[in-house]
């Protein structure tokens, strides 16, 4: 575990249960908000979401094997 890590952990061991509801909410904000950074980042990246785009349509038109199906060829 990391050293920053470990030093939130410690500090949250020490609220009161009163104010730990607050430190989730602000935890899970932070958590919506990275992942809808690294959203907008695959967004943006036009090359990459073409092919995220293209892999879900060759799963819709049938055209994906599963690794399964792949093994037993």
């Amino acid at each position: 575990m990391s050293v920053p890590r470990e030093r939130a952990h410690r500090i949250i061991d020490l609220i009161s249960e009163k104010k730990l509801d607050e430190v989730l909410s602000y935890l899970e904000y932070i958590k919506v908000r990275e992942e809808l950074e690294a959203t907008e980042e695959i967004i943006s990246d036009e090359k990459l979401f073409k092919s995220i785009q293209r892999g879900l349509s060759q799963l819709r038109m049938g055209e994906i094997v599963s690794l399964d199906e792949l093994k037993h060829v």
